[in-house]
């Protein structure tokens, strides 16, 4: 039997004026997928299908940084690449994040599945592994027989829920039974730094899962915490179940697991230390340990942010700090600029505030070339094949106690190695201010101290400083008083 495959990935932010273009995205074609389909969903997907001695049929695999709406010539190109491998498949597999939004659709991964299913027709089965910070909608559960996501976050389980989603299509090939989608939606937001799973109430939530998966007729369940910075209608955290062949079952399992999640919200919060940005940083300053870890959380790349809202600078020099470290403000101009005067030499410009206008200004600084960089580093320090990587040009530019890394190109910052690249060890700093949400695993192997600031920015995790215009209300913790059912 011929399985379809493919993966498509993007988290779609409609709080940044950033949109993604098709040059944003990394696509790899046809038997690219099978030489190198790496350690995320598509590679569990081909380990255990290839195990299984199926023919896969790869279409595409593309994913791209966070950022803003998709523009419409990018949709289509990854629809068309899907459907150009529909032909005599009799099953399909597939690896979508679940939060795109397109120009013209606000529901694209459904959109994507939708069509898949109109070409292969109504008996193919159809499994998609998702992020669970992806949106199922009742579109997507009609037209696939079983949606699938990761257990953790941040997300350590990507490759086993590929091979967990694999697995269930071979369940459904081998045993050729059919399957019922449960959908339930809350009305509730949740930033993914209020749920982590290594700590309650999630730990429970996802106990919630496994128990449920060993019920009579449950074949897999799944919550969704959802990318809650996306203005859409149709947004929540969300349940799904899928059982054998049971629509009623599944529906009533997934509204028992959304029930269970509602009645615990008041008690998802941040789960490290969290302030206003003078807060962080006065803590931060004080703190007996050595180093602190800051999250400058609103300008997250991994959630949307553009990188370049310069405010935690600001607030770093209007609190006289003597040795802290930013990683990283995009800002090709400031990196050129650096890279024209080169090392050791003093420069006056301004940095960020470029792009993301709507939540900062350009920052006018002076200050030395400290060090320049090629930006190319091996992941996790490990020279392995697959491990050397590139982010672009990279400026470090000290402003006398406050450096600041400056990326030609916009970068996630997950790995101390990117730091370390650049000339920065971080703990040699008292503070060091990274751009993410939550601290990657990476980061959290090294972090004495870590600590949340609610900075400025599209992807601010007091979702209440939002202006959300499209969602329906009364949405939790928008609407106080918001019920459910």
């Amino acid at each position: 039997m011929k399985v379809m495959i493919g993966a498509v990935a993007h988290e779609s932010n409609t709080f940044t004026p950033l949109g993604t273009r098709w040059d944003d995205f990394t696509a790899s074609y046809g038997a690219d997928l099978l030489s190198a389909p790496g350690r995320g969903a598509l590679g569990g997907i081909v380990n255990v299908l290839s195990a299984a001695g199926l023919e896969l049929a790869p279409t595409i695999s593309c994913h791209a940084l966070p950022g803003g709406l998709v523009e419409r010539r990018a949709f289509e190109q990854m629809r068309e690449a899907l459907l150009a491998g529909t032909d005599g498949v009799g099953a399909v597999c597939l690896f979508l994040h679940g939060a795109m939004r397109a120009e013209g659709e606000d529901y694209a991964d459904a959109a994507l599945v939708t069509a898949v299913r109109a070409a292969v027709g109504p008996h193919v089965p159809i499994v998609v592994a998702m992020d669970l910070h992806g949106n199922p909608t009742q579109a997507m559960a009609e037209a696939a027989d079983a949606l699938v996501a990761y257990r953790t976050a941040p997300h350590v389980d990507t490759f086993e829920t590929g091979e967990r989603a694999a697995r269930l299509l071979l369940r459904l090939l081998n045993q050729g039974i059919g399957t019922g989608v449960g959908l339930a939606k809350l009305p509730m937001l949740l930033p993914g730094e209020m749920a982590q799973t290594a700590y309650e109430p999630m730990v429970s939530m996802m106990r919630l899962l496994a128990e449920t998966d060993s019920r009579q007729g449950v074949l897999c369940s799944s919550f969704f915490k959802v990318h809650c910075w996306a203005d859409v209608p149709d947004t929540g955290v969300a349940a799904v179940v899928v059982t054998e062949s049971d629509a009623a079952l599944a529906q009533a399992e997934a509204e028992r697991l959304a029930g269970l999640f509602w009645q615990r919200r008041a008690e998802f919060r941040a789960t490290v230390e969290t302030y206003v940005v003078d807060k962080a940083i006065d803590v931060a300053l004080a703190a007996p340990e050595p180093t602190v870890f800051l999250s400058d959380s609103g300008d997250n790349p991994g959630a949307g942010g553009t990188t370049d809202v310069p405010h935690m600078v600001q607030r770093l020099l209007a609190k006289g700090a003597r040795s802290a470290v930013i990683a990283a403000i995009w800002d090709r101009e400031a990196y050129e600029t650096c890279a024209q005067a080169g090392v050791g030499a003093r420069v006056s410009m301004s940095i960020g505030g470029k792009v993301d206008t709507w939540h900062g200004r350009p920052l006018a600084v002076s200050g030395r070339v400290r060090a320049l960089s090629g930006g190319r580093y091996c992941e996790g320090g490990v020279r392995l094949p697959g491990n050397l990587l590139e982010m672009g040009p990279l400026a470090v530019l000290d402003l006398g106690g406050v450096e600041v890394m400056l990326s030609r190109e916009r970068v996630s910052i997950v790995d101390p190695e990117q730091l370390r690249v650049a000339g920065i060890e971080p703990l040699a700093y008292k503070i060091v201010v990274v751009k993410r949400g939550y601290l990657e695993p990476l980061f959290q192997a090294i972090a004495q101290r870590a600590i949340l600031a609610l900075s400025p920015g599209a992807t601010n995790c007091d979702v209440t400083k939002l202006e959300y215009r499209r969602v329906r209300r009364p949405m939790h913790p928008l609407d106080p008083d918001a019920v459910w059912p």
